[in-house]
Formats: C-alpha cells, structure tokens, sequence
C-alpha cells in the first residue's frame, strides 16, 4: 500500500499576480454585462454608472486628442477599469492589488508605450512621425534635440509603472501592518496593548477609504498621462 501523504502543497503554475488580473477581468466582464443586458433609453443601476463613467473618459479623450479621439476610446476605458479595479481589489481580505506588483505596472507602462508609437506612425507615417523627434531647431542641434526626446520617451514607461507601483504598494503595506497590529496586540493578555489595539481598529477604516480614493486617482491619473502621449503623438504634425 502506498503511503499517502501527511500535507498536499499547491503551488499555481505562474504568478498569483496573473490571477489576480484575471480576476479583475472577470469583474470587469460581470459589471459590464449587468450594465448592458438590459439596455433602456433611461439608464438606471449599473447602466447608468457605465454611462455615466465612459462619458466622463470620452470628454477627457476629446479635450486632449479632438476629433479623432474616438479611435482610442477602447484603449483609455480598459486601462481606467482594469487599474481602478484592480487597485481596490487589494481592499478585498484575501485578495491583493496586481498593480501592486512591478511586472503587472510595466506591462501596463509598456501598452501605452507601444501604443503611442504606433498611432503616431499610423497617423503621420514613419517619417514625418520622426522628424518631429527633432523638434523646430537649427539643423546643428537637431541630434541633441533626438537624444533628448529618445530619453523622454524612454522615462515615461518607467515614470507611468513605478508612480502606479509605488503608491498601490504603500496602501498594501500600511494595511497589512495595521492588520498585523491587531493580531499583537489582542491577545497579549495586557491591558495597555489591548487597548492600543484600538488605534489600527479605529485606523483601518480611515485608511480604507483613503484607499479607495488613492484607488481611483491613480487609475485617472494613468489613463489621463496615456491620453497625453497618444494625443501629443497623433497631433504632433499640428504643432500641439
């Protein structure tokens, strides 16, 4: 017979932060289906919210980009739901932001990296999109105008993954720690730390709604820096 083991560890065949991702997604894919299978002239419930968030997104693309900026709605409204959601997840006891990790904010950065070049070429084509790399200068400080935009270009991955990496993480941290206050100090039989054990009590609440906020910003503040490259990319040739 066989000796059956006395403990069976499971370990996940890739990042759990992947699967916190997929989780996001299928959030996204539930409220996005209660807010459309009912679709009335008269938003109400969660068709109302829908609207009332993607009319927000496609006025700030508008205001930004112009005309054209409906070519990039999708874009703008994944990246707004996929960060705001994925941010408030870390909220959840048991589960935790995936933007709170670096690989999941670099693969974000580079999106909007990839997908700013690739409207600008699209919109310019490949020349006239590098020629304004050059900028309106006299022909003598044209390279150095290009090794300053190849550098510009090349911080705004890394700014847009470690502003968003940076700020998730902290809200993980400060509530883990005041989870990790309670578990000290309630049961240590004294009655000075038992009472202590009121201030992270009375503080992880605050904190929480200070993380849905921080939640939502960061989210805006990525999708509003993504409409600024795409849309200084696709009208560079009209001098904005």
């Amino acid at each position: 017979m066989s000796a059956v083991p006395e403990s069976v560890e499971f370990h996940l065949p890739f990042d759990a932060s992947i699967l916190m991702s997929l989780v996001a997604v299928g959030i996204i894919g539930l409220v996005s289906w209660l807010g459309t299978r009912r679709l009335s002239h008269v938003p109400r419930g969660a068709q109302n919210i829908l609207e009332w968030i993607l009319g927000m997104i496609y006025q700030f693309a508008d205001d930004m980009i112009g005309p054209t900026a409906a070519r990039y709605y999708p874009l703008f409204a994944m990246l707004f739901f996929f960060i705001v959601v994925s941010n408030l997840m870390g909220l959840i006891p048991g589960f935790f932001s995936s933007t709170s990790k670096l690989s999941t904010t670099v693969g974000l950065a580079l999106i909007v990296f990839f997908s700013t070049h690739y409207f600008g070429i699209k919109e310019q084509g490949l020349w006239g999109y590098i020629k304004h790399w050059f900028g309106p200068v006299p022909i003598w400080l044209k390279p150095f105008m290009l090794i300053i935009e190849l550098i510009g270009e090349l911080a705004r991955p890394l700014s847009l993954s470690f502003r968003l990496f940076g700020n998730i993480l902290a809200k993980e941290i400060l509530l883990g720690v005041l989870a990790l206050l309670v578990i000290i100090f309630l049961p240590s039989g004294n009655l000075i730390q038992e009472i202590l054990t009121l201030v992270p009590l009375i503080l992880r609440p605050l904190i929480i709604l200070l993380g849905i906020l921080v939640s939502i910003i960061q989210a805006f503040v990525f999708m509003i820096l993504a409409m600024v490259y795409i849309g200084g990319a696709v009208q560079a040739h009209e001098g904005h």
